[in-house]
């Protein structure tokens, strides 16, 4: 099933209509029926993305290294792929010597770091996107019954109207659709292009 149809099908779904008017719940909470294929997580969680036991605890001070932060906001910088980044690791890499470990594992901080806020991003890319289709799910639904409530003495052009409006919405559904589907890939992107990543500094340790 691809991500559009997870939408679709969910669109049906009481538990996607929370948040509509009123408080703004978490994430989590908005999006009980994720409709990405990849699991929803609002984190990554750092033992995973690593693949084994932290050799050592992340550090917090990635950006007061000038070598590091540079390292990281050219890897994690979605306009160059994986590949570029993994190079980059490695050229940062190649000169380190005692103190490899310490500032390998803050490179790999930092890209926890953004990777993290990338994905809040597309989280609420993708909570927008579903919200906005469901909702004109329900005005689609309600020109339908204005259609079918009108008298057969009633204006061709009165009918006309409630069919033009459900064709824009229809249309604006499937928009919404569609991009709520780009970022379930983007969602996927980030946790490939994040391992790929890491991969890169575990070869260079």
């Amino acid at each position: 099933m691809s991500s559009q149809q997870r939408v679709r099908r969910f669109l049906m779904a009481p538990s996607l209509w929370l948040v509509v008017l009123g408080a703004v719940p978490a994430v989590a909470e908005e999006i009980r029926d994720w409709p990405c294929d990849a699991p929803f997580a609002e984190q990554f969680d750092p033992v995973q993305v690593w693949g084994s036991a932290l050799p050592r605890p992340l550090a917090e001070g990635w950006r007061q290294d000038a070598a590091v932060r540079d390292v990281v906001e050219f890897a994690a910088n979605p306009e160059n792929p994986p590949g570029q980044g993994a190079k980059r690791i490695a050229a940062f890499a190649a000169p380190l010597g005692t103190d490899r470990e310490e500032r390998l594992m803050m490179v790999f901080a930092g890209l926890l770091d953004k990777f993290n806020l990338l994905r809040g991003f597309v989280i609420e890319g993708v909570r927008d996107f579903v919200l906005r289709a469901k909702i004109l799910r329900e005005a689609i639904k309600r020109n339908e019954a204005a259609v079918s409530a009108l008298p057969t003495e009633a204006h061709e052009e009165q009918r006309r109207d409630y069919l033009e409006a459900r064709s824009w919405d229809a249309r604006q559904m499937d928009d919404a659709l569609e991009e709520a589907e780009f970022l379930c890939r983007r969602y996927d992107y980030l946790d490939k292009k994040l391992r790929e990543l890491t991969a890169g500094i575990r070869a260079t340790l």
